[in-house]
């Protein structure tokens, strides 16, 4: 079985390196002179996205933030409720504004296999204020699950104020360019995709490919996957169809992307300000996140 299933991906391979050649072009607007539009894309991706480390500073931020107010709930119930320490839950990736074909990254991989892998290797730790009786235990989690509710106050304190308005409209300006110069580029997607022999019409989709390729992991305690023999065809797989993702709409990406460049400088002409506020709000994140890491108290996690 093994055997089979490696003879079919090095034949997808070959397929995918023919497929280059399937996406054709179409005739885009070309960007004002002097203007380099994917650099202006990445700028405005930066600004609006944060960079990988402001972005996991707000999630610390949040964390941090939710976990005391479930704690302080949780108080006033006769519960104790630990705040540990906040952990990454997957690997930072690239930003991929609204999953735009025509807009999203080039990747080796979609972070599946490394997410599995850094989950299973950390395993899961009851909560330092779990009690040791079932009695109490049982008491415990009617408390905690009522104050789960508390969570909310820290979700918004993820990404800088300003950030989710600017994220819609920042999306809605790419998908309109997209669909008005690549109105088949998702038709032609899917059919490219499924010549690879990879059923999917768009990035979500590819993505639950992968992660449906993956065997069953247990996260209850610290394992590691990568001895299951199903882990090695997985991790090829992902990697495999991220190089057909890239094959099926590699040629339309500089059309597409070149073709928005109007609409980005008035995009950022318009919205300065605001623009300015959000990307100061992500320089600011791991200040906020440190700060707080030094005034709440948390306790590790056995």
């Amino acid at each position: 079985m093994v055997k089979r299933r490696r003879n079919v991906a090095v034949a997808t391979a070959v397929t995918i390196a023919a497929l280059a050649g399937c996406a054709q072009p179409g005739m885009p607007a070309a960007a004002p002179v002097g203007v380099d539009a994917p650099a202006m894309l990445s700028a405005v991706i930066d600004q609006v996205y944060g960079t990988p480390q402001q972005r996991l500073a707000g999630e610390e931020r949040m964390w941090l933030t939710s976990q005391s107010a479930i704690a302080a709930c949780a108080r006033t119930k006769g519960a104790v409720y630990g705040v540990t320490p906040y952990q990454p839950m997957s690997p930072p990736t690239d930003p991929a504004p609204g999953d735009l074909l025509g807009f999203a990254p080039h990747r080796a991989d979609f972070g599946v296999a490394a997410r599995i892998e850094m989950l299973a290797k950390r395993g899961e730790a009851p909560n330092p204020g779990l009690p040791a009786a079932s009695d109490d235990q049982a008491r415990w989690f009617t408390a905690v699950e009522s104050c789960q509710n508390a969570a909310t106050a820290g979700e918004k304190l993820r990404v800088p104020d300003g950030q989710q308005e600017l994220e819609v409209e920042l999306v809605d300006l790419l998908g309109s360019v997209q669909q008005q110069v690549a109105p088949d580029l998702t038709r032609q997607y899917a059919s490219c995709m499924k010549s690879a022999g990879i059923d999917a019409g768009d990035l979500s989709e590819a993505y639950l490919k992968v992660e449906q390729k993956f065997p069953p992991v247990s996260f209850e305690r610290p394992s590691d996957p990568t001895a299951l023999p199903e882990w090695a065809d997985a991790v090829t797989f992902e990697k495999q169809v991220a190089a057909a993702d890239w094959a099926c709409r590699e040629s339309r990406i500089d059309g597409v992307v070149n073709a928005a460049a109007n609409d980005l400088q008035k995009f950022t002409t318009t919205n300065t300000a605001r623009i300015a506020r959000v990307a100061d709000g992500w320089k600011a994140m791991p200040g906020l996140a440190q700060t707080l890491r030094a005034t709440v108290k948390t306790t590790p996690v056995k």
